[in-house]
């Protein structure tokens, strides 16, 4: 007959390696050298909001921009370079699909809004809600 006995220090030790592996990943993806793709900018130009998004790499035509509500949505794909006969060593570009939320801070004109990309960046220019825009009041 063989008896078991509950051994703390063996549980502890369990645990320990189980956090042990789970706190790099934790790291990794909290870091602040990593951000959400694509990175963006969002800057008040007084009656628009610009926003400017890098995306080197992706072809224009993938590239999908929703404006719901206060949301602003860019969506596209980086496709990996298709090279045959080739074994990377190391891949930290990112590729594949990718989808970023946007919370603007001003309601925005649906119908008027403008959307280039040359060189990798896009530009996306939301013109505000002319009950969003300061208006001059003239005192009587």
């Amino acid at each position: 007959m063989r008896l078991t006995v509950w051994d703390p220090f063996r549980e502890l030790v369990r645990e320990m390696t189980a956090l042990q592996r789970a706190v790099p990943r934790f790291f990794r993806d909290i870091s602040p050298g990593r951000c959400p793709y694509p990175p963006v900018e969002l800057v008040d130009k007084g009656d628009s909001l610009v926003v400017v998004a890098g995306v080197p790499g992706v072809e224009k035509d993938t590239i999908e921009l929703t404006v719901l509500g206060d949301t602003l949505t860019i969506a596209g794909e980086k496709k990996m370079p298709a090279e045959e006969g080739v074994t990377y060593i190391r891949h930290e570009r990112p590729h594949g699909k990718f989808r970023r939320l946007i919370d603007l801070p001003y309601s925005v004109e649906q119908d008027n809004i403008t959307a280039t990309c040359k060189d990798g960046i896009l530009t996306v220019i939301l013109p505000k809600a002319e009950k969003v825009k300061p208006r001059q009041i003239t005192v009587e």
